[in-house]
């Protein structure tokens, strides 16, 4: 009948308005699992080229030995070499060394703001309480969402940057 078709319509209706913000999670925290290895890989050759070189600061980045997957490219769409320090695709945008200290960071704008996965060197001299700790930087609702289900934890005192490992 009409009410018991109207009835299996409804059931349909709630469990999908159930799974569908899971789904979308589970898809973030897999872009965001997708991304570790690149910004490992980044923050291992930083910290190979300060022991070879004595400083994050780098002058030529083709000396260090890290690279952008084929599909990432930089603003003018040309893809990405080794000569970039900031490369995007069509999810990540992302900074190897913007401050010359070895941290690596990604981010990924959502409907109210941005979040931000950074990755930090073992001797980070500007974020001692965070060396070699990987962080999730929530800026908006949505972003706080994400970091949290990543599994972050708010250190006392803070209110936008998790801890994740």
């Amino acid at each position: 009948t009409l009410i018991e078709m109207l009835v299996v319509v409804l059931i349909i209706g709630i469990l999908a308005g159930i799974a569908l913000p899971q789904y979308q999670m589970a898809v973030t925290k897999a872009k965001v699992a997708s991304i570790l290895p690149l910004m490992r890989r980044w923050k291992d050759a930083l910290q190979e080229y300060k022991l070879q070189h004595g400083s994050y600061e780098v002058e030529d980045y083709e000396s260090v030995d890290a690279s952008w997957p084929s599909d990432w490219k930089i603003w003018n769409g040309n893809p990405c070499d080794e000569r970039m320090t900031e490369c995007e695709n069509d999810y990540w945008y992302c900074f190897p060394n913007e401050e010359g200290t070895g941290y690596v960071y990604c981010q990924h704008h959502t409907s109210d703001g941005s979040f931000f996965i950074f990755m930090y060197q073992s001797d980070d001299p500007d974020y001692e309480n965070l060396r070699n700790k990987i962080t999730c930087y929530a800026d908006g609702d949505e972003a706080h969402k994400i970091c949290k289900a990543l599994g972050g934890k708010l250190p006392e005192g803070e209110d936008s940057e998790y801890i994740l490992y």
